[in-house]
């Protein structure tokens, strides 16, 4: 429950209102594509989302409104070969909104969040 409030907290001192609309198509295939194949590009993600948009020259409502959604929650990125695999999914995702939904781009990895069946 806590990251749920510090993620509330979060969109909420940026905006004044939660915002859960779909990533803009450039900027959703600039992001998949450059998971997918820049290693420094992935280095300064993890270490800090919104100084890799700002860094990479996305556009201001992406840097703005979706560097919290694009890394909450997300410890170690899949290798780039699996996220280029699911990039249509992914795309998917993004450009239809984000909602409650947060991108695993961590898919393919031993993780402790997953359900047991």
């Amino acid at each position: 429950m806590q990251a749920i409030s510090t993620e509330q907290e979060v969109r909420t001192e940026t905006s004044g209102k939660t915002r859960t609309v779909p990533m803009n198509r450039p900027a959703a295939i600039k992001l998949v594509d450059l998971l997918a194949t820049n290693d420094e590009f992935r280095d300064v993600f993890m270490r800090d989302a919104r100084m890799a948009l700002e860094t990479w020259q996305f556009d201001q409502d992406t840097i703005d409104w979706f560097w919290w959604d694009c890394k909450m929650g997300i410890t170690q990125l899949a290798p780039k070969e699996v996220i280029r695999a699911a990039q249509e999914e992914i795309l998917s995702m993004l450009l239809a909104g984000l909602g409650q939904t947060v991108p695993q781009l961590d898919s393919g990895l031993e993780s402790s969040r997953r359900l047991k069946q």
